[in-house]
């Protein structure tokens, strides 16, 4: 977040409503204001669309509807975007404004800093976890970057900074893939301090600057940040599977049990620091300050705001604190407001069986306590009860098991695997308490769920290099060969299946392994065999003996007499809708091609590995001849 500096528009209204104030930051879609919604009263962020693109129709119309798509996304990790307009001149956008410092700043340009892994992770998961709401909508970030990533007062990362517009000069705007490997880069720079970013050739792998790192951290990076977006986790989702995996085997620092989330200098060995001067937070740790309602950061700011500019004049004196149970918050400030006391208004939460979610369940001190100039008021908002019943999510996969157990209340999420000879490896085997039982929400749900090995990238790896990574996993590979265009003899140029897929112990991992580029001698030779009337004089028609292959006679060579297409006498190729099968392409799911005179469609991403080899595996679904 840059340093605001005064602007023309600081002080101007908009729609009588969005009184603009310092600028905050500038880029692709507009500039980004402090603001304050007068009829909400509470601090809001404010977009607007630069002048210069005013007259731009196609850029106002994909500001507009970007920011109407945006305010269907909601995630206690997400800066909503609450309204958009035009006011005569000006085209913005309204959303939250989050208070902490953003990640840019926590690092700062100075001394070099670095986050433990396990705190890295903690934060990479809680972005993730909001871009995967954002995702199962189909709506992407596009600009994720430590800038982007704003701090709580309770160690929580969330997501600011969507774009409302994208640079007209990108060849295809960002995916899903784009914004995973924008947090694998960040996960980079958390870990080992490094501003790098992923280059054109290579992935990033944090070891490079911290030789002791577990090689699953490697793994997670390069994953997210393969040059080949088809190699990515396809989604936040997906990742951040990922990351929760790695995060539960992690040993943990006494820093990371300490709970301290302050960046640590790049040093070898971790220090030693003491707790004196740390800031404690002072919350009674029922509820994780991420499930507070958008509103009340919003009207925590607004107290501030109020207070900081000096906008009340408090008289000497006292007053008993009015009974607010059951007030919105709002209210509840409303009436403390009226007592111009200049009390210092803080809010927490805590569950509640009589108080409606989100609305004030005790205060303190107690109603009817006397209160002095500058005294502070702890408003305790409702969570809703404390017990809840266990939904049933056995048999179902660990990230639907994740989404039900929040839905039903429980934050606290404990991970653990075994093995399991019936069920497939990230399949649901049992929770603590069990489906039905009274849980505590102030406690963890442990979830037992089947073991499995997560499979690395190994593509741009020698043959031999990848077979050790894999055997050291515990999977077994086996080798297909195939000619590529662009990668060299020996390397690996296809992996099935794609790198995350949890398998079990002893999984098979089909590597493909380059021949080098097609010698052009046998394509001359094989495009010249099988065209129609071109048959040699010596095999009278018939076919070669091989599969059937046989010129433009066509013959009864074996069992392949009638099949036409890719070199098999092309008798079919008219009547088959989609492309012939190539080894140098990259085919992602859905994917068809015709081979040997029938239509095949992708399963998950494959290279190299033709149809009817694919079909060991399940790679290739046979659709019928064509």
């Amino acid at each position: 977040m840059e340093t605001p500096t005064p602007d023309p528009l600081s002080g101007r209204t908009l729609h009588g409503r969005y009184v603009l104030g310092t600028r905050v930051r500038s880029g692709a879609s507009g500039t980004v204001y402090a603001a304050q919604d007068l009829r909400e009263e509470r601090a809001v962020a404010v977009t607007v669309l630069h002048p210069w693109l005013m007259g731009n129709h196609g850029a106002v119309h994909a500001f507009l509807g970007r920011a109407q798509t945006l305010e269907a996304v909601a995630h206690p990790g997400l800066a909503r975007v609450l309204a958009h307009g035009r006011d005569e001149a000006y085209v913005y956008a309204v959303a939250e404004y989050l208070r902490g410092e953003t990640l840019a700043e926590v690092l700062g340009d100075g001394e070099t800093l670095r986050y433990s892994p396990h705190m890295a992770l903690s934060i990479v998961a809680d972005v993730l976890a909001a871009l995967d709401t954002a995702h199962r909508l189909g709506v992407v970030h596009g600009e994720i970057a430590p800038d982007k990533v704003v701090m709580d007062d309770g160690g929580r990362a969330r997501v600011t900074g969507f774009p409302l517009l994208f640079d007209a000069a990108e060849d295809a705007g960002p995916d899903s893939r784009t914004d995973v490997r924008d947090v694998g880069v960040l996960l980079h720079r958390l870990m080992t301090g490094d501003s790098a970013v992923a280059d054109e050739g290579r992935p990033l792998r944090p070891s490079a600057a911290l030789p002791d790192l577990p090689p699953d951290l490697d793994m997670l990076v390069a994953n997210a940040t393969d040059p080949n977006p088809r190699y990515r986790p396809r989604d936040a989702g997906q990742y951040l599977t990922l990351v929760e995996q790695v995060m539960r085997s992690l040993p943990r620092t006494d820093r990371d049990r300490e709970g301290d989330t302050r960046p640590i200098p790049v040093v070898a060995d971790l220090p030693v620091e003491s707790a004196a001067g740390a800031a404690g937070d002072g919350r009674s740790g029922a509820v994780p300050r991420w499930r507070r309602p958008p509103v009340l950061v919003a009207a925590g700011v607004l107290v501030l705001a109020l207070f900081a500019a000096g906008w009340a004049l408090v008289p000497a004196g006292g007053a008993a604190l009015p009974d607010v149970l059951g007030s919105d918050p709002e209210a509840a400030e409303a009436r403390l407001a009226e007592l111009d006391l200049e009390l210092v208004v803080a809010f927490d939460e805590t569950y509640s069986d009589t108080e409606a979610v989100g609305s004030v369940a005790d205060t303190t001190p107690e109603a009817g306590a006397e209160l002095e100039r500058g005294d502070e008021v702890m408003l305790w908002l409702s969570a809703g009860p404390q017990f809840a019943e266990v939904p049933d999510v056995v048999g179902g996969t660990e990230n639907a098991a994740r989404d039900a157990l929040r839905t039903a209340g429980f934050t606290h999420i404990e991970v653990f695997q075994e093995h399991s000879a019936e069920e497939a490896p990230g399949t649901v085997l049992s929770t603590v308490p069990a489906t039905g039982e009274e849980g505590d929400r102030a406690e963890a749900v442990t979830v037992h769920v089947s073991e499995g090995v997560i499979v690395p990238t190994l593509l741009g790896m020698g043959r031999e290099e990848a077979g050790e990574a894999l055997t050291g996993l515990g999977l077994v590979f086996e080798v297909a060969e195939a000619h590529h265009g662009t990668a060299p003899e020996g390397e690996v140029a296809g992996q099935t299946p794609e790198p995350g897929t949890i398998l079990p112990e002893e999984g098979v991992v089909t590597l493909t392994v380059s021949l080098g580029p097609e010698p052009e001698d046998e394509e001359t030779e094989e495009d010249g065999v099988g065209e129609p009337g071109e048959g040699s004089p010596s095999d009278d028609g018939g076919g070669r003996g091989e599969g059937g292959r046989g010129d433009g006679g066509r013959g009864d060579g074996g069992d392949g007499g009638d099949r036409g297409d890719d070199g098999w006498g092309n008798s079919g190729a008219a009547s088959c809708a989609v492309a012939a099968w190539d080894g140098d392409i990259v085919y992602d799911t859905g994917d068809q091609v015709n081979y040997r005179g029938r239509v095949y469609e992708a399963r998950w991403w494959i290279q190299g590995v033709p149809p009817t080899m694919g079909e060991e595996w399940g790679v290739w679904e046979d659709r019928g001849s064509c």
